[in-house]
Order: C-alpha cells, then structure tokens, then sequence
C-alpha cells in the first residue's frame, strides 16, 4: 500500500489526532468503494495543524481586510433560511455567517479566527510558516501521495513547492489557496485541486496558483468543521484511486 501523508487544518475547532484519523481514514475508504476502488486501509502519517497543543497562525490585525473577506464570504455563503440583508458591522457579520451551510456549527470566534488564518497564508511569508514546516518535517522518502484538506492543503502545497521532480503527488480538497503570484514556480509533477460549487473559503479566496495539473468540481456540500464530505465522494476516490494505481504500477 502505499504510504499517504494526511494534512488536516481548517483554521477551525480543536481536534484530537485521534478524532481526525478515524475520520479521514473511514471517510477514504468510502469514497474509494463509491468510485469503484477497494476499501484498502491505507498507510498513513497524519499532520493535524488543528490539534489542541498548537497555537494557530494569525493574520496581522487588519480589521479592513478581515471585513474584506467576511464579505466575500457572505457573498459566496449558502444558507437554508433567507439570510437577510448582509450586517454592515464585522461581528454582526461573522456571527450571521456562523449559520451558513459551510460555516456551521463554528461560533463567531471561531469563525473569524480561521479567516485570520487563511490571511496569515495570504499575506505573509507563506513558504516560512510554521505549518509548512512540520509538513516537510512529515514527510519521508516513502511518502508517494500526499492529501491536504483547506488550510492543510495549502501547507501541504506550499511545502511540495520547489523540492523537485521526485516531489509525491499531491490533492488538496477545498483549500483556499493564495494568490498564483506568491507560489514559487515549480511543485508537485501531479497536482489534482479538488473543489467545491459551494465551498465558501474557496470561493471567498479567488485564486487558482500555477502548479496545478488537475482540476475536480463537485458538489459534496461541504462543511469547514471536517473532510468527510469531500473525502468520501466518488470524486475523491475516483482521484485518489487512480494516483493508487500508479503507485501499484511502479
């Protein structure tokens, strides 16, 4: 089997590593079995940028651009009930938008807590952050797929970026990348960038950085608080069992 490195962060709730693989691990092995696959168990090192010991990554204070993207958010946002006039004020703002589909369940706090995290990544020097960091420190010679979903994803892609031909293949799941601009030139030989219709931090970011082979469009009804919904459609495992595939193949 070959060896998987996962990259969970969401920039939201704290979960134990313990939490998150259980999830991510079942949540595979179903989309693999949607998309025709065998369930195999896969071998996998887990990366947890959401455990309850790390001290998140914040965007300098900003109140403009953390205003910015709320409203950018608000914009993209899916709501079951009418949603009303967008509230003018950023904490009447983010704690409407903690009713949204893809926000539910997040408290205000938390919500604007991510996206403080999704603009830490944006706007200073990415390839330094510390999140980058412990990827590259996760990953081994046997690492061949690497999977990273939102904020993970971006670390994931970032830390893959510029280490060469022999770097693993990569997929990220609604990850809100940065700017094409800031990412160095050359990253993963495949790179399969799974998206959302409704995924609102994607939508919000505006952005689609070079490096990118693949690109997937779903609608899997995403929520920030966890992967499943895009780890365990037939998308997923249609991607992911390709990639296993070839590993096979080698």
């Amino acid at each position: 089997m070959p060896r998987l490195l996962i990259v969970h962060g969401t920039g939201g709730p704290q979960r134990s590593d313990d939490s998150v693989r259980r999830e991510w691990i079942s949540s595979i092995q179903d989309g693999l079995v949607l998309a025709g696959h065998p369930a195999v168990a896969p071998d996998a090192t887990l990366v947890n940028l959401d455990a309850p010991d790390r001290v998140p990554v914040l965007g300098d204070s900003d109140p403009a651009a953390d205003l910015a993207l709320l409203r950018r958010c608000w914009q993209a946002a899916t709501f079951d009930t009418e949603p009303g006039t967008q509230p003018a004020d950023e904490d009447a703002l983010a704690a409407r938008l903690a009713w949204s589909r893809y926000f539910c369940g997040l408290t205000a706090e938390e919500l604007t807590g991510t996206l403080r995290q999704v603009r830490a990544f944006a706007t200073g020097p990415a390839a330094a952050h510390p999140a980058v960091d412990d990827v590259r420190a996760a990953l081994t010679p046997d690492t061949e797929i690497v999977i990273g979903h939102c904020l993970g994803g971006v670390a994931a892609a970032l830390a893959l970026a510029g280490t060469g031909a022999a770097v693993p293949a990569l997929i990220t799941l609604g990850s809100p990348h940065p700017p094409a601009g800031e990412w160095p030139t050359s990253g993963p030989v495949t790179w399969v960038d799974v998206t959302d219709v409704q995924d609102t931090l994607v939508l919000a970011a505006r952005s689609g950085p070079a490096g990118i082979t693949g690109k997937v469009s779903l609608d899997c009804d995403p929520r920030l608080r966890g992967a499943r919904n895009y780890l365990a459609s037939p998308e997923f495992g249609k991607v992911l069992g390709s990639l296993l595939e070839t590993c096979h193949a080698r």
